[in-house]
């Protein structure tokens, strides 16, 4: 765990004195927020519907002290609660932070990851309005609940209205995440891009604005691509009771994924398909959007790929690859719950 010199463990400071040090990193106060951090509980004025998301990093399993620092490890607890709600077409308002603290960790640490979550919820907008510290005997744990809210009439967009005809579309690019945590943890590879591939797994960059764009048309159905795109295309499918056809050639992948995956003696495909955490959104639309894609990339300042297409349920799931080769649709990335 990293250390400061000028830290003390916690015990020293106190959790009182460690929410008070808290409290001042992030921004706290603004529109909506009746009573913020330093109360029982905070008091929201919601109007409308409100999309709810809560998700949990966990040293040892979701990060590492030696491939991420402090404050990556807060910006990622954030923004993977962004990536959901941005997911639901809604806009992220709140924030939630419970700490799980071993005994020897820092306030420096503690502080480094305030400062992670005060960068990227400054960057959407999003105000930090409470949560909870305890003590661990396990790993440290940064657990978040963010909340958001839907704009208007708008309804949230789901994973369960794709159609057969509809395409399947992907923003940005896949695998870099996967490229990124291998460079990382292998730095005698250079590859062109690999800074950028380090980014994208330390700091993934949840796709708001994409998902407000996309709101808007909106999509037949959405998901972020949390634990791999062919893992989470088999959700967004089977949620829909609806068939695919995923063409593996067209997948986007970022610049030095192909020889990161050459040097680590996989096919690039294996991290486009199973990589994960890369939070991207994967989303089906009508036909119609073929000719609106390009206006809604501009617009969102993302590239949009189309990387298959809605079947029939009886037609099944597959992925196809050049010349026609094709082999069943299957979860190839995360599993939450899995010993390996």
């Amino acid at each position: 765990m990293p250390r400061s010199p000028d830290s003390g463990p916690l015990g020293a400071l106190g959790e009182f004195g460690l929410i008070d040090r808290l409290r001042r990193l992030v921004p706290a106060a603004g529109p909506g927020v009746t009573i913020g951090i330093g109360d029982d509980a905070a008091v929201l004025q919601c109007d409308g519907p409100v999309v709810a998301t809560c998700d949990i990093q966990v040293e040892g399993v979701h990060f590492t002290w030696d491939l991420c620092g402090p404050e990556d490890v807060g910006w990622r607890a954030l923004a993977v609660n962004l990536s959901d709600i941005a997911a639901m077409g809604g806009m992220p308002r709140y924030a939630l932070i419970s700490l799980a603290l071993p005994a020897e960790t820092t306030p420096a640490t503690i502080e480094g990851i305030y400062r992670g979550l005060a960068e990227i919820a400054g960057a959407y907008d999003v105000l930090i309005v409470g949560g909870n510290i305890s003590r661990t005997t396990g790993p440290l744990i940064v657990d978040v609940t963010a909340l958001g809210s839907l704009d208007g009439s708008r309804h949230a967009v789901t994973r369960a209205g794709a159609r057969p005809g509809d395409g399947v579309w992907v923003t940005g690019t896949v695998g870099g995440a996967a490229a990124g945590r291998f460079l990382l943890q292998h730095p005698e590879v250079r590859v062109p891009g690999a800074a950028a591939l380090a980014a994208a797994y330390r700091r993934p960059i949840p796709r708001v604005q994409a998902g407000q764009v996309l709101a808007e048309r909106p999509p037949s159905a959405m998901i972020d691509t949390s634990d791999g795109t062919a893992g989470d295309l088999l959700h967004l499918v089977e949620a829909s009771h609806v068939g695919v056809r995923l063409d593996e050639e067209r997948l986007p992948r970022p610049e030095g994924l192909a020889q990161a995956a050459r040097a680590a003696g996989l096919d690039p495909a294996a991290w486009a398909l199973g990589g994960g955490e890369d939070y991207e959104l994967l989303f089906t639309a009508d036909r119609g959007f073929d000719a609106r894609a390009a206006a809604a990339a501009a617009q969102m300042d993302v590239p949009l790929t189309r990387i298959g297409d809605i079947l029939p349920e009886p037609e099944g799931r597959w992925i196809y690859r050049r010349g026609g080769q094709r082999r069943p649709l299957a979860a190839q990335g995360w599993d939450h719950l899995s010993a390996t």
